[in-house]
């Protein structure tokens, strides 16, 4: 597996949280962006969603039950214990087989963890953002499973402006379509759950934007339930 072009992205993300979680003051703070966990919680969670990759502990995949045993699984550690499990598990990603989900394993953690590198950097470094190339590779994902929801559910066809990267057509290409706009750091954000209803709904539409909003984000996530800035 070593030419998944999500490998490499996914080790950068593993590098620079564990920078970031190394010169933090205090990492049992709550972060804005994941409400009822702290830096460790998803420090902790990051670390074993790579390694029940590894071992192949995939049942539940996602659900509340899945990702709290593996906060749990590392109470009690310091930080660099974690860390440092984290970044094994991740060494050994370039030699796993497919996944039995679809897609690879790189891609399936680099999704979870450049959203996550997002939030801790929200609450622990607040004014920094995750690095133009990974944010953008983790934006093509999210587009592509936003697409689908609003295909399947007959919208009207809309244009996405991201104004510092590209448009995207959602729909049929030869009719007219609305727009909305806004930058690909936003639309990042709110395709994964960090953005309210009310925030996407005062981007830059051309349309009422209730008929979109409506459509459920791609499971697991869902429009954050208050703004959030980060």
């Amino acid at each position: 597996m070593d030419d998944d072009i999500h490998l490499d992205p996914y080790l950068g993300v593993v590098d620079r949280v564990s920078t970031l979680a190394r010169s933090a003051n205090n990492l049992d703070v709550e972060l804005t962006a994941c409400p009822g966990w702290t830096a460790r919680d998803v420090i902790a969670h990051l670390a074993g969603l790579a390694q029940d990759w590894v071992d192949g502990r995939l049942d539940g995949y996602g659900s509340d039950e899945w990702t709290s045993a593996q906060v749990a699984r590392f109470s009690g550690e310091g930080v660099d214990e974690v860390l440092g499990a984290w970044a094994h598990a991740a060494r050994q990603f370039g030699a796993l087989a497919s996944s039995p989900i679809g897609g690879t394993p790189a891609m399936w953690a680099f999704g979870d963890a450049v959203v996550h590198e997002a939030d801790l950097r929200g609450t622990l470094a607040p004014g920094t953002q995750v690095p133009d190339q990974p944010m953008a590779l983790g934006l093509k994902a999210a587009i592509a499973r936003w697409r689908g929801e609003l295909a399947t559910a007959g919208v009207e066809p809309l244009d996405v402006v991201a104004t510092d990267v590209r448009t995207w057509r959602v729909g049929d290409h030869e009719a007219p379509a609305n727009t909305v706009t806004t930058t690909a750091y936003e639309l990042f954000r709110a395709l994964y759950g960090r953005r309210s209803r009310a925030q996407v709904a005062r981007w830059e539409w051309s349309t009422e934007p209730a008929g979109y909003l409506d459509v459920p984000l791609p499971y697991p996530f869902r429009w954050a339930t208050s703004d959030v800035t980060d």
